[in-house]
């Protein structure tokens, strides 16, 4: 049966992997694709841009260019000196750079969806105050200066912004806005249709999406197979091993039995019945253990004696019922400030002892304190029964001279007693 179910893991686990590395290269060549369907869109942007670039320098360069005015061209009224006449008197309209923009813009949005705009973040042409996208990519491009470009695709457009710098010749039109030969004076951006590229994303994604199904399918049926055909090969040995079942089934139970009583008389030989914490016995076996432990390591070891005071008192006067309420109180309280290195245990009555490690009687001291004011806050109430309870505690750290437990907690039931004399709800050191 270990073999058959060793079998069957092995192979689902396989097969499973095998699935993930699958659909993992189908993702990879998805995002490729895409990869380079975007790369594809910012290779047509920029060329696209670069055209328009190598034009307008070869406009500025040579002091713009002048058309002969005719319908459905302008003087650009943001040019001081737009236009000129030939002498024949006729008027001849001049094409600055960002004019010859705006035209080719036009025409090419027209004609052939391409979108062209020239901007600034500072602009002449109120035309050319830039929108969103324009603005946001404005501000990367002069916050980053070596970045040449800034893409995004939205509302089916591919959007990509070039940064402008200044050329001399630009300084004729620009003298006013305090540029240098160098700043980015604004960007062009080109805007191309993405129709094509969003029909293709959408085709590659039902493919990819249909192979995920099919991937996913085919393993699941490759599973029921190999997992029937292992399970008929091992059903022999099945028939066999569930006549001993039973057997294994009552031994199993008898074992478990036994263990679970070896268990609870565990418990009962080293919890306290009533506070549920450790007893005395289980603080010296398990005490002697962390005992010669710090000896060897030589690290810090203390023990606390704890009383509570006038616990006879409380008996005589409420009932030894509200003396337990009060023990149980005490060892609660007391154990949510033990750490699971520490023992805490009920050594008889109302006597408490704590066992810490790695700690010196001074940090001792500091750790009792804190105990002690915080049971010396405790008020025990049941019904009409108010009860204040303060507590005394003894502390000793481990000498070198020490060999046994017992050496450090006479020492600290020796200071627990004079705690007691001291009028109580004291902690003291020997």
């Amino acid at each position: 049966m270990k073999n058959k179910n060793f079998l069957i893991y092995f192979t689902i686990t396989t097969i499973f992997f095998f699935t993930l590395f699958i659909i993992k290269y189908i993702n990879d060549s998805r995002n490729d694709y895409q990869v380079i369907s975007e790369k594809i869109l910012f290779q047509q942007a920029s060329t696209l841009f670069n055209n328009i670039v190598t034009m307008r320098k070869w406009s500025s360069d040579h002091g713009a260019i002048y058309v002969k005015a005719h319908e459905g061209i302008e003087p650009n009224p943001y040019l001081h000196d737009n236009h000129t006449y030939t002498k024949e008197n006729e008027l001849l309209i001049k094409i600055n750079p960002a004019w010859m923009t705006r035209q080719l813009s036009e025409i090419s949005n027209k004609n052939e969806n391409f979108y062209f705009k020239i901007t600034s973040l500072n602009p002449i042409n109120p035309s050319n105050t830039p929108d969103k996208f324009e603005k946001t990519a404005l501000q990367d491009l002069n916050k980053n200066i070596d970045k040449k470009f800034y893409t995004n695709i939205e509302n089916n457009k591919y959007n990509l912004m070039g940064s402008l710098k200044v050329e001399p010749s630009c300084l004729s039109c620009h003298t006013e806005q305090n540029y240098k030969v160098g700043d980015i004076i604004g960007g062009l951006r080109v805007s191309v249709p993405i129709d094509n590229y969003i029909e293709n994303i959408e085709i590659s994604n039902s493919k990819t999406n249909a192979l995920y199904f099919i991937t996913f399918f085919t393993s699941i049926v490759f599973i029921i197979i190999i997992t029937f055909t292992i399970s008929s090969i091992y059903a022999r040995e099945l028939n066999i091993r569930k006549l001993n079942k039973t057997l294994e089934k009552r031994v199993h139970k008898r074992t478990k039995e036994l263990r679970d009583a070896n268990k609870r008389l565990t418990e009962i030989s080293t919890i306290d019945y009533l506070t549920n914490i450790p007893n005395r016995r289980y603080f010296f076996e398990s005490g002697s253990k962390y005992f010669y432990l710090a000896k060897r390591e030589k690290s810090d070891l203390s023990i606390i004696c704890i009383d509570i005071d006038h616990f006879k008192k409380i008996n005589d006067t409420y009932g030894h019922n509200i003396g337990d309420e009060i023990l149980k109180l005490i060892a609660s309280t007391i154990n949510t400030y033990v750490r699971k290195s520490d023992i805490l245990a009920r050594m008889g009555g109302e006597e408490f002892t704590i066992l810490v490690n790695n700690m010196n009687e001074e940090k001792a001291f500091v750790f009792a304190e804190k105990i002690r004011t915080h049971i010396e806050k405790l008020t025990y109430e049941n019904n009409d029964i108010k009860i204040k309870v303060t507590i005394s505690l003894g502390i000793s750290q481990m000498k070198k001279d020490d060999n046994k437990l017992d050496s450090i907690i006479l020492r600290a039931d020796k200071a627990l007693y004079t705690a007691k004399e001291l009028n109580r709800n004291n902690t003291v050191i020997n």
